[in-house]
């Protein structure tokens, strides 16, 4: 019975529980949220900062560019050179060539000397007004003696200061021409003394080498002069005792001494012998050093000179004492 009992309490348990219906919850269904699929992301933009003003760097002052200094020039000086006449060439002052060389005494130059030419703005001529043509000294040439000889043809002369300014580095040019007076030959020379002071003459010679053609006149000028520098030259002297004798041959031979009468000693002294003709022409010329050549004052030295006259007889003769003296540094 008992087991019986057992049996059936299982359904028991089941029927009294059917007694009250439980109704079982309708399960909701679960949403899922959708998953969101991935994408790439978009990037943002990036915000633009706003301008800000820039500052303008400063702009730096112009670094003054170093004006290059001029370049001189170089000029070897050749016989015939002047102070005047190169400041003539190159368009420069007289004064700008002497401060650029320390030049105190131009006839203290020698030929193969260099002398600066400046550049310098300051050194040229003032270019704003025209440079007026340079007007002939006042010095009259006589007419000429000519002579042709086995080594060229010679022309003997001789000019005159007629001005009242001393002169110096007096170059004498010679022209010969043909029947229509155009130039077939040119030759240039210095006169043979420094120094021409006013009133004063002085000879010249000039020889033609090669051998020029047949000429049927000629022409003479200064080809150069410059103002002298007086305080350089020492012309007191006395001329004494001479003697002009006939050596043969045409030669003659001019002996004497001289005094140097001044107050400073005399350097370089020598004499100038020029030969006359009747006319007055120059015939003969010569340039004789003294023994010794160094005078001081008081002292004596002799000279002697040998010349050969273009033509005789000889009507007459000239001689002229010259040296130079040291400067002081105000000279």
């Amino acid at each position: 019975m008992l087991a019986r009992l057992l049996l059936f309490l299982p359904w028991l348990l089941v029927l009294s529980g059917c007694g009250q219906v439980i109704t079982k919850p309708t399960p909701t269904p679960l949403t899922l949220a959708p998953m969101a699929t991935p994408t790439q992301p978009v990037p943002s933009p990036s915000p633009t900062p706003s301008p800000t003003s820039t500052p303008i760097p400063a702009t730096p002052a112009p670094t003054a560019t170093p004006t290059p200094e001029p370049t001189p020039i170089i000029h070897t000086l050749r016989p015939g050179d002047t102070l005047i006449g190169l400041a003539r060439t190159y368009g420069v002052t007289v004064q700008s060539i002497q401060e650029a060389n320390g030049i105190t005494d131009p006839r203290r130059l020698l030929v193969g000397q260099q002398i600066i030419i400046p550049t310098d703005p300051e050194a040229r001529l003032d270019a704003g007004e025209p440079t007026p043509a340079p007007t002939p000294p006042p010095v009259h040439i006589a007419p000429l003696t000519f002579s042709e000889q086995v080594d060229g043809l010679w022309a003997f002369g001789e000019v005159m200061l007629a001005g009242a300014e001393p002169l110096e580095g007096v170059v004498i040019q010679v022209d010969l021409l043909d029947a229509q007076g155009a130039i077939i030959a040119s030759a240039q020379a210095p006169l043979l003394q420094d120094l021409l002071l006013p009133q004063e003459r002085a000879g010249f010679v000039v020889r033609f080498l090669p051998y020029p053609p047949k000429f049927d006149g000629y022409q003479t000028r200064i080809l150069r002069a410059q103002a002298a520098h007086v305080p350089f030259y020492h012309r007191d002297f006395t001329i004494r005792n001479v003697l002009i004798q006939d050596a043969g041959e045409a030669i003659y031979t001019i002996t004497g001494e001289v005094v140097n009468t001044g107050a400073d000693v005399a350097y370089d002294v020598h004499v100038i012998v020029t030969l006359l003709d009747a006319e007055g022409r120059v015939v003969g010329l010569r340039e004789a050093a003294t023994t010794p050549a160094e005078l001081p004052p008081g002292e004596t030295a002799l000279f002697s000179a040998a010349l050969l006259p273009l033509r005789e007889p000889i009507a007459d003769y000239r001689l002229l004492a010259e040296g130079h003296r040291r400067l002081t540094p105000d000279e």
